[in-house]
């Protein structure tokens, strides 16, 4: 079940640059009932990894300038960090209903607004 999880992870990441996070996310707390705060540690690695190959397709399609990407990156790393700390103080039936709540408003967002 790991593995077609983890296909179903990269092909998603590769398709929408986005949501794979989410669903390792939910495989790992609600199947096979990892605590939250380690689902999240451990999703956000995975997705990290998949997310650099992904890239590699990606480069082909858009074009970069170097200092945009270098600004991004280090917002990500910054903030990123900051996340970090805040997340291992929130409790796991919060962080699920405040994740859920965010990906439920963004689905709405993309079907009513262009």
């Amino acid at each position: 079940m790991i593995y077609l999880v983890s296909i179903l992870c990269g092909v998603i990441n590769g398709l929408f640059a986005a949501a794979a996070g989410q669903i390792m996310i939910f495989y790992l707390v609600f199947i096979l009932k990892k605590e939250s705060h380690i689902a999240r540690a451990t999703s956000i690695f995975c997705i990290s990894l998949i997310t650099i190959i992904s890239l590699i397709g990606y480069i082909k399609f858009a074009k970069f300038k170097i200092y945009q990407i270098v600004i991004v990156i280090l917002c990500g790393f910054i903030f990123g960090i900051i996340g970090s700390k805040i997340m291992k103080k929130i409790k796991s039936n919060y962080l699920n209903l405040i994740s859920g709540l965010i990906i439920f408003g963004l689905g709405i967002y993309k079907m009513f607004i262009k």
